[in-house]
């Protein structure tokens, strides 16, 4: 080690500290992983740098977050527990670091990276209390493929705080997804629908595009309850959910707003693409022969913004009236103008 090496595990250990709030402020978890970046790259300068999250019972570790060389090759792969280094890591909860020329005794190659280049790597394991979240893995490629000892200590203290801040971003993800979505079904609630169509709406305004608003109740599902009990309407809403996930567009936003009450929010879509889309969600109801006997149907009310409101309250007030009269009308059908 040489002789000012000392002084630079110090200086090093001292911006560790004093990146420590603001890696752990309260953010999403990109944000966390962006600040840890930032703040390593400060200390440790690297060419590469890769996050890789454990999933329970998986055989293989999972890339959730990546920047520098060889992003997109780094966030496709993913490493088997056994037979490479961030498994091995994993595996033993201990650090590893090899240089350029080492012979290395696990080997996975990102797939779509060259397998000739020289590069130095630092992988340590991210450890919260007695779990292991994963690995940070730390490159430095090309011309400049070596670590100093000091530097390689540095990224495995930082590691300490990169665990703690992932956890801590990760738990307030969890809560911030349960805040916003409906235990039964798993799609959004009624308060994300609220945001979430206030802020297309307000984009909409800015862009001139337009958004769709289909309002969806499932027809008679108040005789499922009585007659067959809750859990089978349990059942009913379930599969009425996922049904009309599979249905609508990847972009559109499905959400359950009340008991058998449904909307789904259709960003960017045209009076035809709207239309077409409430037509096809009640014909995939029926032809799917959901609930008791098969019978189960939906009646659909449709607005569009801005023609028919700009607003939540006034677009909503549109296509609630047009569920009305689809109700009013025989139910099983889509009132769309």
């Amino acid at each position: 080690m040489d002789q000012d090496d000392p002084t630079r595990l110090t200086r090093g250990l001292e911006s560790i500290i004093d990146a420590a709030a603001s890696i752990l402020a309260e953010g999403s978890l990109e944000e966390t992983f962006d600040e840890m970046a930032r703040a390593l790259e400060t200390i440790v300068p690297f060419t590469s740098l890769a996050v890789y999250s454990t999933q329970d019972g998986a055989p293989v570790l999972t890339p959730v977050y990546a920047v520098g060389r060889y992003v997109e090759e780094t966030l496709a792969g993913r490493p088997p527990l056994q037979g490479s280094i961030a498994g091995r890591v994993v595996l033993t909860r201990t650090l590893v670091h090899y240089e350029a020329a080492a012979e290395r005794d696990s080997v996975y190659v990102v797939p779509g990276t060259p397998d000739d280049e020289p590069e130095a790597l630092v992988c340590t394991p991210l450890i919260a209390g007695s779990r292991v979240l994963g690995t940070l893995n730390v490159w430095r490629e090309g011309a400049v493929a070596e670590f100093a000892d000091h530097e390689v200590e540095l990224i495995q203290r930082f590691a300490t705080l990169a665990a703690l801040a992932y956890d801590n971003a990760r738990q307030r993800e969890r809560l911030s997804h349960q805040a916003r979505t409906d235990e039964l079904t798993g799609l959004y609630n009624r308060r994300h629908f609220h945001e979430r169509l206030g802020s297309e709406l307000a984009r909409a305004r800015r862009s001139g595009a337009p958004v769709g608003l289909m309002l969806l109740d499932v027809d008679d599902f108040k005789a499922v309850n009585d007659g067959d009990g809750h859990p089978v309407g349990d059942a009913v809403l379930r599969a009425f959910a996922a049904l009309m996930s599979e249905t609508v567009r990847g972009a559109d936003v499905v959400c359950r707003t009340g008991g058998e009450e449904f909307a789904v929010i259709l960003p960017d879509a045209d009076a035809g693409e709207a239309v077409a889309a409430a037509h096809r969600v009640v014909a995939a109801i029926r032809a799917a022969r959901i609930g008791p006997g098969g019978t189960l149907t939906a009646s659909v009310g449709l607005a569009i913004a801005p023609v028919e409101g700009d607003t939540v309250a006034t677009l909503f007030r549109a296509a609630d009236d047009r569920l009305l009269a689809a109700k009013a009308a025989g139910k099983d059908r889509a009132i769309t103008s």
